[in-house]
């Protein structure tokens, strides 16, 4: 059987690895591979790793690059799994047995982009789900799918290692019954369907006047393998990967730093309840009681209208200077 597996990330590895396992030889890789792999949550080299299976990779960055290959080859099934790119119809049409895709939520609950951060953040019902590729997004019929639990603890990280159990298990139960050709699709109940949209890096920032349990899941949602949570002091960005409640009576004002640890963390106030900051990185911004973190929009406006009329004071007395020395020269 043709198989040809689209995507660049780590449940992409995954599948490769699981079809070697499971006796699949003509086997055919294309790997995302941006100009730069940091921007990518969780990116992983599949083309180096199909290789070293014996199987043969292909490097794109736009995923229509690879229509004209997959054409000319005529693969049985197409794999589209960890891609954030739509599959073009053209590219649907090609394999006889269809298009697969990959989604981490219990389709058809929490279709749609970023769904291992709305997960945490948004406690989406997780599965490692497998379905047909067809014209809509991540509503074709359920291949295969596992379901796993998510605890209000976990963060990114621990539920990307409970998706990539759970997808194994899944892979186990689909790639056989592929081989054998009696794999069945259950249709999704398309009237229960949800949506999650696009999040980029920006929306990691933390706002210190919500409530703690808020800023605690987006601190969680925006943790490894994504870019991480974030605040200011002053002119310097900090990045926050682990926080906790505080349970210290301790009370200040929103955003203002209350206290710091004797292990190096440090207790922020929140409009409700206190973070407790375990583990963060920054440049050479050290914390400490009182300075207060991220922006005030009243204060900043105030500060930047200050500056203004000072940088337009400066303006005008070197306007009148440059005059008068015009005036002597004459």
């Amino acid at each position: 059987m043709k198989t040809a597996v689209i995507g660049g990330v780590g449940s992409t590895a995954l599948l490769v690895r699981k079809l070697s396992e499971h006796g699949y030889r003509e086997v055919r890789v294309w790997g995302y591979h941006p100009p730069d792999c940091t921007d990518v949550s969780g990116w992983s080299d599949v083309v180096s790793l199909a290789e070293e299976l014996g199987f043969e990779g292909r490097r794109f960055v736009r995923v229509t690059e690879c229509l004209r290959d997959l054409g000319t080859w005529g693969p049985d099934v197409i794999f589209a799994v960890g891609l954030s790119q739509l599959i073009p119809e053209a590219m649907i049409r090609i394999p006889a047995m269809g298009c697969i895709g990959f989604h981490p939520t219990r389709l058809p609950l929490g279709r749609g982009r970023a769904p291992l951060a709305w997960i945490v953040e948004d406690g989406v019902p997780a599965a490692a789900s497998f379905f047909r590729i067809g014209e809509g997004v991540d509503d074709g019929p359920i291949l295969a799918q596992e379901a796993f639990e998510v605890v209000p603890e976990d963060d990114a990280l621990a539920v990307s290692a409970k998706l990539m159990a759970a997808m194994s298990v899944a892979v186990d139960r689909l790639l056989p019954a592929l081989l054998a050709g009696n794999l069945v699709g259950q249709d999704q109940d398309h009237a229960r369907a949800t949506w999650y949209g696009r999040r980029t890096p920006a929306d990691g920032i933390i706002d210190w006047e919500r409530d703690a349990g808020v800023i605690l899941r987006k601190i969680r949602a925006a943790s490894m393998p994504h870019p991480g949570a974030f605040t200011f002091a002053g002119d310097e960005k900090v990045i926050i990967w682990k926080a906790q409640l505080s349970s210290e009576p301790i009370t200040g004002v929103p955003g203002r730093i209350v206290a710091v640890d004797a292990d190096g963390g440090f207790q922020v106030q929140s409009g409700g309840g206190v973070v407790r900051v375990v583990e963060w990185v920054s440049g050479d911004w050290k914390p400490r009681v009182g300075q207060r973190l991220g922006f005030s929009a009243q204060w900043e406006l105030s500060r930047l209208r200050g500056r203004c009329a000072s940088l337009e004071a400066r303006l005008a007395e070197l306007e009148r200077r440059c005059g008068n020395a015009s005036e002597e020269t004459v």
